[in-house]
């Protein structure tokens, strides 16, 4: 990677410890973002393998990454309603 790396992308970089043989999966990104969401976490590996994993197609895949989605939104309004 590019040490003149532009420093408003910066927030986006995250150390993977966990890597295995180089390559990291879908849970190692999930940690090190530290998504804590079950339903984030369901849309992100939606999202990262829609259409890869032998069960439904890309579209099927994008259709419950949006569902997803939309139970994160609505946990995270109750979250904030009981704050």
């Amino acid at each position: 990677m590019s040490e003149t790396f532009n420093d408003s992308g910066r927030k986006y970089l995250r150390a993977v410890p966990c890597s295995i043989l180089g390559r990291v999966d879908v849970y190692a990104v999930i940690d090190a973002f530290g998504v804590a969401c079950p339903a984030r976490q369901h849309a992100v590996k939606k999202l990262l393998c829609s259409g890869l994993r032998g069960k439904g197609d890309a579209l099927q895949d994008l259709r419950e990454a949006r569902d997803a989605v939309d139970r994160a939104i609505q946990m995270q309004e109750a979250r904030e309603v009981a704050q």
